[in-house]
């Protein structure tokens, strides 16, 4: 093992003889020994309930937690660790977001794009409102200098990275436009978290959703940034540790970002996102989306180069995800061959429906790339799909 590929213990395995390719980090991310030792460490030596004990364990446990918060609010340029509330997840967060917004979406608008995930469209739906497409290009560019805000539209909610095509959206812009309507920005981070430097004071937005397995954490925790603007926001969930005083006729609740964290937490999941962030940031931000973009634009030349297979999507800024078909060859099909080559890729409608009937096809082939990738494994996804094609034709 060569590069940061040495750092994950699950990379060094074959599979049906082969080395492991592991090209499907848009669904989740591997994890680092340092991650991995974090977890087992902290569940060995300072595992309890937090916040609410006065023994010894717990405030470890507690201080723990909270530096984890600390730790993400840097990551993501929060003005203060109040603004970072835990989640379950990408989706978690997108429906907390939903449920407390709800009152006053029901019967309007959000404005979403066309390359969206099923989880930035379902919640807006079930809170009563119709998700709109901004408009794009053949190419999925966004046409922002054709947005539309109407008095019916109450949020905007936009993937930055889209997990389909890798296309990135100038989230800057978008929200500068919202701001001169006044109309709150939601941005669904769960693809640029991991690849991009982000700084939620200067992108402006109002919220941003973030998952931890998408980042070399654990799964089943992410967060929820909410900007100062939305701190009186009400609760999505009650229960014990987000309230103030109770008793049977009147509750109050916490500060944030307490006050949106009901019940016990998935502490050693927080705990793991701050060592992820530790891990990321020695080798340096910069370092990773520098050596990333190198083996991103080298499997898209290479995928561009040949005859029998068609590349979707074509913006003006791209990383992390590439989708592909080949010709008269079922997805399914070719993502099972490649798998026996020893290179796991997704296949299917990756939970982007919308998008697929934009283009008049069912699913795809997605090669998603992280930190450990290389170009050597490029080369593997290339001869793979050549096995494809030979098996064929």
């Amino acid at each position: 093992m060569t590069g940061f590929a040495k750092d994950f213990p699950i990379l060094e395995q074959k599979v049906y003889g082969k080395q492991l390719v592991y090209l499907d980090n848009a669904a989740t991310t591997q994890k680092p020994n340092s991650v991995i030792d974090t977890i087992s460490d902290f569940y060995r030596t300072d595992y309890s309930n937090i916040h609410r004990g006065v023994h010894y364990l717990s405030e470890r446990s507690s201080e723990r937690y909270e530096e984890a918060r600390k730790k993400i609010s840097d990551f993501i340029g929060a003005r203060n660790p109040g603004e970072v509330t835990f989640t379950a997840g990408t989706t978690d967060s997108i429906n907390q977001v939903a449920r407390s917004l709800e009152p006053s979406l029901k019967g309007n608008e959000v404005l979403v794009t066309g390359v969206e995930h099923h989880s930035n469209i379902v919640p807006w739906q079930m809170a009563g409102a119709k998700p709109r497409a901004i408009e794009m290009d053949e190419d999925c560019n966004l046409l922002l200098d054709s947005i539309d805000i109407t008095k019916k539209t109450k949020l905007i909610a936009i993937s930055h990275v889209s997990n389909v095509l890798g296309s990135v959206n100038d989230i800057k812009k978008i929200t500068e436009i919202a701001k001169d309507h006044d109309v709150p920005v939601l941005v669904d981070a769960a693809q640029s978290i991991q690849h991009l430097p982000l700084d939620v004071k200067d992108i402006g937005c109002d919220f941003l959703a973030a998952s931890g397995h998408k980042m070399y954490a654990s799964t089943g925790v992410g967060v929820l940034y909410t900007s100062d603007r939305f701190s009186d926001l009400m609760p999505a969930k009650g229960g014990g540790g987000m309230v103030d005083k109770v008793s049977l006729e009147k509750t109050t609740y916490q500060e944030p970002p307490l006050r949106y964290e009901a019940g016990t937490p998935h502490i050693a999941g927080a705990i793991s996102m701050g060592a992820a962030i530790d891990y990321m940031q020695k080798i340096g931000l910069d370092k990773i989306e520098k050596h990333e973009s190198d083996v991103y634009s080298y499997a898209r030349d290479r995928l561009l180069e040949m005859d029998n297979v068609t590349v979707y999507g074509n913006t003006d800024r791209m990383c992390g995800s590439i989708s592909f078909n080949m010709d008269q060859i079922h997805h399914y099909d070719a993502g099972l061959i490649m798998d026996k080559m020893g290179v796991a890729v997704r296949t299917g409608h990756h939970c982007a429906q919308p998008l697929m009937k934009s283009f008049a096809i069912e699913g795809t082939v997605r090669a998603s790339f992280a930190l450990y990738n290389t170009k050597e494994d490029v080369d593997r996804l290339i001869e793979g799909i050549e096995k494809v094609e030979m098996m064929y034709t």
